[in-house]
C-alpha cells in the first residue's frame, strides 16, 4: 500500500483512537518510510501470537501493560477477520512504532497496535 492509502485508511476509522493517533503522526513524518510485507491472514496471526506468548513467557518486564493489551486486541481483531491476505504495514516515530494490518482484498484496516521503540526490534 502506498503512504497516501495508509493514511487515509487510519483516517476512515474514525472510532479508532490509536489509528488516528497513527494517522497524525504519519502527517507529522511525511518523509518517513512504511516498510510492507504480504503474507496470509493465518501466517501473520501465527507469527504474532507466538511473539506475544513468547515475550509474556520470557515475562519481559520492559513491555508496558498497555503494550500488551494493544498487541492482544490486535491478534483477536486479525484472528476474527475473514481476510485471506494480509498487508502488514510498520510504522516508527521517536515515540511508537506502530504495525497495521490491511486486508489485501479491501484495503480496510484489521487491526493495528504498537510498542515503544526500545521495545519493537524485529517486529
Amino acid at each position: 500500500m502506498t503512504q497516501e492509502q495508509v493514511l487515509n485508511g487510519l483516517q476512515a476509522e474514525k472510532e479508532s483512537f490509536l489509528a488516528q493517533e497513527c494517522a497524525v503522526a504519519l502527517q507529522q513524518n511525511p518523509e518517513s518510510i512504511l516498510k510492507e510485507i504480504v503474507q496470509t491472514r493465518e501466517y501473520l496471526t501465527g507469527l504474532y501470537t507466538t511473539r506475544l506468548r513468547i515475550n509474556k513467557s520470557l515475562k519481559r518486564s520492559f513491555f508496558e501493560n498497555e503494550e500488551i493489551s494493544s498487541w492482544e486486541e490486535a491478534i483477536k481483531q486479525l484472528s476474527s477477520s475473514s481476510a485471506k491476505e494480509v498487508c502488514l504495514n510498520t510504522f516508527s516515530t521517536e515515540e511508537k512504532a506502530y504495525m497495521m494490518f490491511w486486508d489485501t482484498a479491501t484495503n480496510q484496516l484489521i487491526a493495528i497496535f504498537y510498542l515503544y521503540p526500545e521495545n519493537a526490534q524485529d517486529l
